[in-house]
């Protein structure tokens, strides 16, 4: 069997583009699909995907291995960003190839599954229904006292968990848009008397309307240096986080600020292969590790789930992209013994499930992604579909 071609579609994700990859081999019927979305740039994606091809073509798709380490090996001068996603979306239709061509699931091909069931977390709870609320169809909020019917929600859908932003919700005025905007535009990184506010308010209501058993985590990437994050952190120990989720490029750092607080720390989605992810387990800088699969891979994730383990440290990995990326995320998850849960856009594009042959929603149930017996990834992408969500001007490079 050999590679006979791949393509690239970029679609509407909502608040982000997806960037799918199908590949091609001279079994008839016999693609795969990949996924490697990127937030700002899914153009500068494709064309790392398409030079890559170019070595693709002619190889045997089931020598995932072999392929993967080579074309990290061309890449050795530009390791992590671009072309590692590029790699990542291709490793993921590589297992999704060879899993149909030998009718079994992707996690059959990783030692098979120690758990039938993949604990989720609502990503981005609230977020969707202050920002994008009438062009994704979902009930807006703008107070705090519309996030009880939110949480509500939550319950009713079986989450033990969730992540929220710094929200900027009307209620908080230009107060809650300034706070809002350091997630986004660069500033000196310290927690303001503003920030603690509006940390503050929203974690506390959500924590008055969830209780204690649902698991509340709050998700602040780079916006704050080592001191900023220490402040938050503290600030929001009395409401016993799941974790506060922060990114430093310096691992040290990171473990000075889980040294100095209470609340769990979770870092990783912008981290690429065990090289860098190494860094930060040996010096224990937090207590819950997350890459991103949709730009490590499979056979990456699969190192670093490992390596976590080898470390003491659960694994949750990052994914806030598309269904692809759900997918290959969930049947990793399936496969990892140090497994915590999985991030998941439960307010998502509601074209998610119209663009794959069997929907999310139908393997969801009750908090959790339950996989079945499917070969591959278990969907594929309906390529007459994606021409109805054209990406949008505001995704640099998308057009």
């Amino acid at each position: 069997m050999k590679i006979t071609d791949t393509k690239v579609h970029i679609c509407d994700g909502g608040f982000r583009p997806w960037t799918f990859i199908r590949v091609e081999t001279d079994e008839p019927g016999l693609i795969g699909w990949g996924e490697c979305s990127d937030w700002r740039f899914p153009s500068a994606v494709k064309a790392a995907v398409e030079e890559y091809s170019k070595v693709l073509v002619g190889k045997n798709p089931f020598e995932i291995n072999r392929i993967t380490n080579e074309l990290i090996e061309m890449s050795i001068r530009h390791f992590g960003g671009i072309s590692y996603k590029a790699i990542a979306g291709i490793d993921i239709a590589l297992h999704d190839i060879k899993a149909k061509a030998l009718g079994i699931p992707v996690y059959e091909l990783l030692g098979g599954k120690v758990r039938d069931r993949i604990p989720l977390y609502w990503s981005h709870c609230g977020l969707e229904r202050i920002l994008n609320a009438d062009r994704l169809g979902l009930k807006k909020i703008k107070t705090l006292n519309d996030m009880a019917d939110l949480c509500d929600e939550v319950r009713n859908a079986g989450f033990r968990y969730i992540k929220t932003n710094l929200l900027p919700l009307e209620e908080f005025g230009q107060m809650g848009q300034d706070v809002f905007a350091k997630f986004f535009i660069p500033h000196n990184g310290e927690c303001t008397p503003e920030v603690e506010e509006v940390a503050r308010k929203v974690i506390g209501a959500f924590r008055e309307n969830l209780g204690r058993d649902v698991g509340i985590a709050l998700d602040t990437a780079f916006t704050f240096k080592l001191g900023g994050a220490i402040r938050l952190a503290r600030a929001l120990e009395p409401y016993e986080l799941l974790w506060m989720e922060v990114e430093s490029w310096d691992p040290k750092a990171l473990r000075t600020i889980r040294d100095s607080t209470r609340t769990p720390i979770c870092t990783g989605e912008s981290l690429y292969g065990p090289e860098q992810f190494r860094k930060y387990l040996q010096v224990y800088a937090q207590d819950y590790v997350m890459p991103d699969i949709g730009w490590n891979g499979i056979t990456i994730g699969r190192k670093v789930a490992e390596l976590a383990q080898l470390h003491d440290v659960l694994f949750t990995p990052h994914n806030c992209t598309g269904p692809i990326c759900t997918l290959a995320s969930a049947h990793l998850c399936a496969t990892v013994r140090n497994l915590f849960g999985m991030e998941f856009d439960y307010d998502d594009a509601p074209w998610r499930d119209e663009i794959i042959t069997r929907p999310i929603a139908d393997i969801f149930n009750e908090g959790d992604l339950v996989l079945g017996d499917q070969p591959g990834l278990g969907a594929d992408v309906i390529e007459e579909k994606l021409s109805s969500y054209p990406p949008r001007e505001g995704y640099v490079g998308a057009k």
